[in-house]
């Protein structure tokens, strides 16, 4: 077999292959040979058959079967000899069936990852830079989480700044139209007045009323507002006040503080606090500063990515995303536009990861996927050897050794210790 290599692309190979005539008749003569092999005809025994007339029975099938084995094994040879590893599925080309004392000629393209050598990974000055957690934020946090512990009781008295007012919609006009589907759309949980990204319009309207009120409400739709039909318009909501209630915070006593861990004081439970805070400032720092570290060395290393790779990648990007939103979501082709650039750099992530973790012999240790293991069995109140053994069974133990390794890989990228 003879081969020919070519690269019109840096993700493409085209692979042109001649079988000399000799093993084309050969290879259809051993199909010939199994047909004659099994053949039941009349007038003959079983694997008696003459060859003549296997030839003129089964020729062209003989000859078919024969064409697909070859491909398919001068395929493999081609690419175990050119060190070729497939991104995708090939696709043939230029096939000439031969005649009689001629050779079998055909044509494969087919799309690999194309070799990278990322440099200066090792000269990045990125470091992680979480920023300061302040006692306002401490405070600001507690005040959040008791606020998540408070009682609301119905007061017969005018709404004001904090109090909760729950309402049901009489009509809703947006742009001079009734729309019948949002007033029957009633808010299922009160309406906060002067909470953080509340419509302005309806704390002002809300402020001072008091239940059995019915009052009219005029607002301007943001233009990036989530139902398209009321972007940027005008609206008048005609509401009727169920009741008003006012917000009642727990007492900061001490069996209070107690219920969440073991916990003497509010300052104990805000140093706690804190703690977390702070965890959570330095993950966050980390993942920016895995984020700026690949994209450095993307920019100092342009590489292709395999379309085929591409488009089945922005596929599962779409799928999940559609997933999430209960089957509801934009256009494909609009989704597809706006994945694009993600998922070149997610690709390109990946490949770069690999690539520095196999310089480097950056790879997750046994401890290592086995306290994540029984962090989660922790988690979730399973028993570990049973969590680990359903793992390796269902494949969820090399996702979680790739993931381990991605990790310590980026914190390589960024300075930090790697064990």
């Amino acid at each position: 077999m003879k081969t020919t290599v070519s690269q019109p692309e840096t993700w493409k190979r085209v692979i042109e292959f001649e079988v000399p005539a000799d093993a084309f008749g050969a290879a259809v003569d051993a199909k010939l040979n199994e047909y004659r092999r099994d053949a039941r005809l009349p007038g003959f025994r079983q694997g008696k058959v003459p060859i003549a007339v296997i030839r003129q029975r089964f020729g062209e099938a003989a000859k078919a079967y024969a064409i697909e084995d070859l491909v398919k094994d001068s395929f493999k040879a081609a690419c175990e000899e050119h060190n070729i590893d497939p991104a995708s599925q090939p696709s043939m080309t230029g096939m000439k069936e031969p005649s009689d004392g001629e050779a079998l000629t055909f044509t494969i393209e087919v799309e690999v990852d194309p070799p990278i050598e990322i440099t200066g990974y090792d000269k990045l000055k990125i470091k992680a830079k979480p920023q300061k957690v302040k006692d306002s934020d401490v405070d600001g946090n507690f005040n959040h989480f008791v606020e998540r512990f408070a009682e609301f009781k119905d007061v017969d008295r005018a709404a004001r700044k904090g109090d909760h007012v729950r309402v049901e919609y009489a009509s809703v006009v947006i742009d001079g139209s009734e729309r019948s589907d949002l007033k029957n759309h009633n808010p299922g949980y009160p309406i906060e007045i002067g909470a953080e990204g509340g419509m302005k319009e309806f704390d002002k309207g809300l402020t001072g009323v008091k239940a059995g009120d019915e009052v009219e409400i005029s607002v301007t739709f943001p233009k990036d507002y989530a139902d398209t039909g009321a972007a940027g318009k005008d609206g008048v909501f005609a509401v009727k006040v169920l009741s008003v209630q006012e917000k009642h915070l727990p007492e900061l006593t001490p069996e209070f503080i107690k219920k969440f861990g073991d916990f003497d004081t509010v300052d104990a439970l805000k140093a706690e606090m804190r703690k977390g805070m702070e965890d959570e400032e330095a993950q966050k720092a980390r993942r920016e500063a895995h984020g700026e570290a690949v994209k450095a060395l993307i920019e100092a290393n342009p590489f292709d990515v395999p379309p085929s790779k591409l488009e089945a990648y922005i596929d599962a990007m779409i799928d999940e995303y559609t997933q999430n939103r209960g089957g509801q979501a934009e256009p494909r082709d609009v989704l597809a536009g706006q994945a694009r650039d993600s998922a070149v750099m997610a690709l390109k992530r990946m490949r770069i990861v690999d690539y520095i973790a196999e310089k480097e012999k950056i790879k997750a240790t046994q401890e290592e996927v086995d306290r994540e293991i029984e962090q989660m069995a922790q988690r979730y109140g399973h028993e570990f050897s049973q969590l680990k053994q359903m793992f390796r069974k269902n494949g969820t133990t090399n996702r979680i050794r790739a993931e381990i390794r991605e990790k310590k890989t980026l914190d390589f990228l960024i300075g930090e210790t790697v064990q």
